[in-house]
């Protein structure tokens, strides 16, 4: 089921990032906020972290390529479940890597707007 408000959501989300527009990722994410590292151990809590994760892996890479490629979006009243595949290339410490992956995310709708609470990315070996 696709909902144009979320597929607005993941395209802004993935435009802040990959431009460098951190602080429009402060209106897409819930302050309380999980993200959850790819070893699917380590938590960040909180908008704010959430956000310097972002900063720092942009601070030490440069991204030449991020395309969502396939998503599935589920919807429950006011909760959404989105499941991103994804490829990207970028050049981190005079290496360039290309990857596959998966990212998770879980919304709230919250005062009429889509909110990302939680979201998990996984590598794709």
């Amino acid at each position: 089921m696709m909902n144009q408000e979320i597929e607005t959501l993941i395209k802004r989300f993935n435009d802040s990032w990959t431009k460098g527009k951190f602080d429009s990722l402060t209106y897409l994410l819930d302050k309380e906020i999980i993200f959850v590292a790819p070893d699917l151990k380590t938590e960040i809590n909180g908008k704010d972290n959430c956000i310097q994760t972002i900063r720092d892996y942009s601070n030490n890479a440069e991204t030449k390529l991020f395309d969502v490629t396939n998503r599935k979006i589920n919807i429950w009243n006011e909760t959404a479940m989105v499941a991103l595949d994804y490829y990207i290339e970028y050049e981190m410490n005079n290496q360039y890597y290309k990857e596959k992956g998966k990212e998770f995310w879980t919304l709230s709708k919250q005062e009429g707007e889509w909110k990302l609470v939680w979201r998990a990315m996984v590598k794709n070996e």
